[in-house]
């Protein structure tokens, strides 16, 4: 007589997250995917605040774990396969979640809604924020450091010297004497 094998606390919670993103994508006719790079979770956790009203749910979680989920959703259930039992009733293809699992790519998430994209959008875009560059992300951005007076005292020359910013003297404050672009859009940021 075999030994029944008890799965992990892991391996339960996995399950537990495939059952919720696949309840969502019965529930749910749209999905947008949005990047969450550089957003914080209070950032995350207010944008939800205001999804909830709307009756639009935001998933997060590793894309691995989501593509395996959208995987196994899409392939039609087997007699082999361990929850045969459970999905062969329930299974209808679904072949517009391999677009979803194409664009699942860095650390992205999916609001999921019935409503309209656009009001989803505004909120989206209301709860945006500046964040500071970091070292190996993508400029979004062309940044450039403005001519003009610094506000700095003369003792910080150093600074602008190993950037290779021209600047001068006025009045016992260092001034930028022209603009100087540092980052290009679209280039990795070096810790230079």
């Amino acid at each position: 007589m075999g030994q029944i094998k008890k799965k992990s606390e892991k391996r339960l919670k996995k399950e537990d997250y495939w059952r919720k993103l696949w309840a969502l994508t019965d529930e749910f006719k749209k999905a947008l995917l949005v990047d969450v790079d550089n957003v914080s979770s209070q950032q995350l956790n207010k944008i939800r605040h205001k999804l909830r009203p709307m009756g639009a749910k935001m998933l997060m979680g590793k894309n691995t774990l989501m593509k395996a989920a959208l995987g196994h959703k899409m392939t039609e259930p087997a007699e082999n396969h361990e929850d045969y039992a459970e999905r062969k009733d329930s299974w209808k293809k679904c072949d517009e979640l391999e677009a979803i699992v194409k664009l699942l790519k860095g650390n992205t998430g999916i609001i999921f809604s019935n409503g309209d994209l656009t009001d989803i959008k505004k909120i989206l875009d209301d709860e945006a924020r500046e964040a500071p560059a970091k070292v190996g992300a993508l400029a979004p951005d062309d940044v450039w450091i403005r001519a003009g007076s610094t506000g700095l005292d003369p003792k910080q020359t150093s600074f602008f010297q190993q950037l290779n910013i021209q600047t001068k003297i006025v009045k016992t404050q260092i001034e930028i004497v022209a603009d100087k672009k540092v980052i290009t859009a679209g280039t990795k940021i070096e810790a230079t």
